[in-house]
């Protein structure tokens, strides 16, 4: 592969309720360039963990939610684009039980292109 090409991956994360664990799913597309698939799929975890998060209630009775990265989707090549961007996707709800305790590992798994 000659330069830098254009690559887009779907991220998810889980919304881990606190007391309750997984609450719902949070997914995005994010497109950006890079030199090499192996590359790509490094700056797809590094955007993934750069945007977990955790919620914290101003109220004693409330419960703290916590966003983590679950899993790189997919991650597709585009070769040259004009520009790159991100696309927000509608929360998806939880069809699994999992506890709060569950540890995701995204990393262990590189994902197939999409088409």
């Amino acid at each position: 592969m000659n330069g830098r090409q254009w690559y887009q991956a779907r991220l998810r994360w889980a919304v881990m309720e606190e007391g309750r664990g997984l609450d719902r799913w949070r997914e995005v597309e994010h497109i950006f360039q890079s030199d090499s698939r192996e590359a790509a799929f490094a700056e797809a975890l590094r955007i993934g963990r750069s945007q977990e998060y955790v919620i914290t209630p101003d109220r004693p009775a409330g419960a703290c939610f916590e966003y983590r990265l679950a899993e790189v989707i997919y991650l597709e090549e585009h070769g040259a684009a004009p520009a790159g961007f991100t696309v927000p996707l509608a929360p998806q709800p939880a069809t699994e039980r999992l506890g709060v305790e569950h540890e995701f590992r995204p990393e262990a798994r590189i994902p197939e292109p999409a088409i």
